[in-house]
């Protein structure tokens, strides 16, 4: 088909129009860019080049030409979303720039998108605090699109889940998998699913990771996604080597191989030919093994990436130390590329394979090299690892700022609102007086509201001391030993790694805080995804399982702000207690109910009572029951206090 604009033709033919979209095509000529923008969009199934790039371009300049500023960003958004996916990030920076420009007064819903394509991209770059401040920014966008949303989760976690931050990445993939249910596409639960177990799989959880590649292979399958499904089959062999299941895990390998032969996945085959030739080793088939090794160095080698052929290198020479033909494992070793900052891991590999052939050969001191080296290079891989993880906390930290300062002046603007506003009923309430003489009531008034303030100042200062305090006074302490050399070489990566855990913690107890006394938070919903989030990242990566029981009218109540923030900190208080005592409990549950103006808060695990039950007593149920008293309710905590679960359990009851 040639698609006229303007009057000339393109430059190259573009593929013809889906027969779906071919009315609205041809309709008018020149087409209209909304048309040739859902044509392309049609060949991103397909993931053909020549329709996406065409027919987005084409729409771009049909837009630029009829003055439509939100249609050509749309069309550039599509069109650097092309590239990134197709592994060019760097191609695809400039254009979702160029699109966010031209969308800054587009409806929220595309600067929703626009946003999250632009952070996968720097993600993929290897910038991982911008990608989140986008995925944020997406967040707050997109809140009514359920798959948008999901999408950002998932993405969110993969960015976690690279900074081995494990636990977050879990949470951020369950908060995926919540909204998944109901949408058309069962793509992105499948994708979240195959996430969850990569992180069981560096867990070496294998039973959990296997049952989660097989979920989502099942909904791959379902969809006929080729590329998905070759990638399922793969982890799925791992996690089955990892449980000693080598047959089972070949049958997958090969399936793996097959389907990346039929649908041209080359970047697929080598990883799979290791594995494979690592499962024969294992089955002490070594003749069945070296081909398969053999293969997967010279294919990542002729494709010239590094990292990936010193991975395949360092298998074939444990292959060949294994065997005992230790000459050819020294020479497979030497040929490990130099170390950098992708492959730390097996260049001290490596060198641990040369010490090995050194010791069988009575070598002594090129073993003590070897050892040095080796050494050398997991220092270096564990200081990058504290350079990047400090990185990715200060990017967060200056996204938090940047937001705080927002957040400062939007208040800033609401209170010089409010007082114009008390300025314009002040000189009403003035002309009042003076006519009925009800000043003194206005005084009163005034000074119930004064009296509210500092009461609410008094105590954010209060939460602001107990919550972050301590663990900011820690870090400074920390600091100042670390800064006067009083800790040994060996003993300073544990007091850094100390101080990066306190920080985390301070900041998660200072989003608390301000989440507490943020009136926009005043409902029940927000109270549940906020309960949620926060059991998820204690408990959701553990053995526990945790199940929440919500009245399904409770949602769309809106609680005071005190009964609000005293049931959220009691719950905190109360996972903590669970965690703490439920030694031999599998399961968590959490009811949050409304009766007769009352919520009613229940926390308890199924584990048994001990048969002589401690005394209910301590600073954290004192804590507790001090919250609700504050806010006229009640609380009971200890073994059976939730009816019907013997284990450790917490019951608040709080009027709203």
């Amino acid at each position: 088909m040639v698609v006229l604009l303007a009057g000339r033709t393109l430059a190259q033919p573009l593929p013809p129009v889906p027969d779906s979209l071919r009315a609205a095509v041809t309709t008018h000529q020149p087409p209209a860019a909304e048309a040739l923008l859902r044509v392309a969009r049609a060949y991103l199934g397909p993931f053909d080049s020549a329709g996406v790039v065409g027919y987005a371009r084409a729409a771009e300049q049909t837009a630029y030409r009829t003055q439509q500023p939100a249609l050509a960003g749309q069309a550039l958004d599509v069109r650097g979303d092309y590239y990134r996916e197709s592994g060019r990030p760097a191609l695809a920076l400039p254009l979702l720039l160029r699109a966010g420009r031209l969308l800054a007064a587009a409806p929220a819903a595309l600067q929703a998108q626009q946003r999250y394509h632009l952070g996968m991209a720097y993600g993929d770059l290897g910038q991982p605090g911008r990608a989140l401040a986008l995925y944020r920014e997406a967040l707050q966008l997109g809140t009514a699109d359920r798959k948008l949303r999901a999408n950002v989760y998932n993405s969110r976690g993969l960015v976690y889940y690279k900074q081995n931050r494990l636990d977050s990445a879990v949470a951020n993939y369950f908060r995926a998998l919540r909204l998944t249910p109901g949408l058309a596409s069962t793509g992105i639960e499948a994708s979240t699913l195959g996430n969850l177990g990569l992180v069981y799989l560096r867990q070496q959880r294998w039973a959990e990771a296997a049952r989660y590649f097989r979920a989502g292979k099942a909904l791959e399958a379902a969809q006929g996604d080729t590329m998905a499904l070759a990638s399922s089959w793969q982890y799925l062999g791992r996690a089955l080597m990892g449980r000693d299941s080598l047959a089972a895990a070949l049958r997958c390998l090969r399936l793996s191989e097959r389907l990346a032969r039929r649908s041209h996945l080359a970047n697929y085959l080598p990883q799979a030919w290791m594995l494979m030739g690592q499962a024969y080793q294992r089955l002490q088939q070594p003749d069945s093994a070296r081909p398969y090794l053999l293969r997967a160095v010279a294919t990542q080698r002729q494709r010239g990436a590094a990292g990936a052929a010193a991975v395949a290198l360092v298998s074939l020479a444990d292959f060949y130390r294994q065997q005992g033909q230790w000459a050819l494992a020294e020479q497979t070793a030497r040929q490990v590329p130099a170390a950098s900052g992708t492959n730390f891991n097996w260049q001290a590999q490596a060198w641990g394979i040369r010490r090995e052939v050194a010791l069988h050969q009575g070598n002594y001191p090129a073993a003590y090299a070897a050892l040095a080296h080796e050494r050398a290079l997991q220092d270096s891989l564990r200081a990058l690892d504290n350079r990047q993880l400090t990185e990715a906390l200060r990017n967060e930290y200056e996204t938090d700022q940047a937001l705080a300062q927002v957040q400062t002046l939007t208040r800033e603007r609401e209170v010089l609102r409010l007082r114009r506003q008390q300025q314009t009923l002040a000189t009403a309430l003035g002309a009042v007086v003076l006519l009925a003489g009800a000043g003194l009531g206005l005084g009163a008034y005034r000074r119930r509201q004064l009296r509210r303030e500092l009461a609410l100042r008094t105590r954010l200062s209060a939460d602001l001391h107990d919550e972050v305090g301590g663990l900011l006074t820690q870090i400074s302490m920390q600091a100042n030993l670390l800064g006067a050399g009083l800790y040994a070489p060996e003993e300073q990566q544990p007091q850094l790694q100390e101080m990066a855990a306190a920080s985390r913690a301070a900041a998660a107890q200072l989003q608390d805080v301000v989440w507490g006394y943020d009136a926009h938070n005043d409902s029940a919903r927000s109270l549940l995804d906020r309960m949620r989030d926060y059991a998820y990242e204690l408990l959701g990566s553990g053995e526990l399982t945790i199940a929440f029981d919500a009245d399904p009218h409770l949602p769309a109540r809106a609680l005071p702000m005190e009964a609000r923030r005293a049931v959220y900190l009691i719950f905190k208080e109360a996972l903590h207690n669970v965690a703490k005592h439920a030694r031999q409990a599998r399961h968590v549950t959490v009811a949050l109910t409304l009766a007769d103006d009352t919520l009613q808060l229940a926390v308890a695990d199924d584990g048994p009572a001990p048969a002589q039950l401690p005394r209910a007593s301590g600073h954290g149920l004192r804590n507790m029951r001090a919250r609700a008293e504050a806010v006229g309710g009640t609380c009971a905590a200890g073994y059976g206090a939730v009816p019907g679960q013997p284990g450790w359990g917490v019951r608040v009851r709080v009027p709203v």
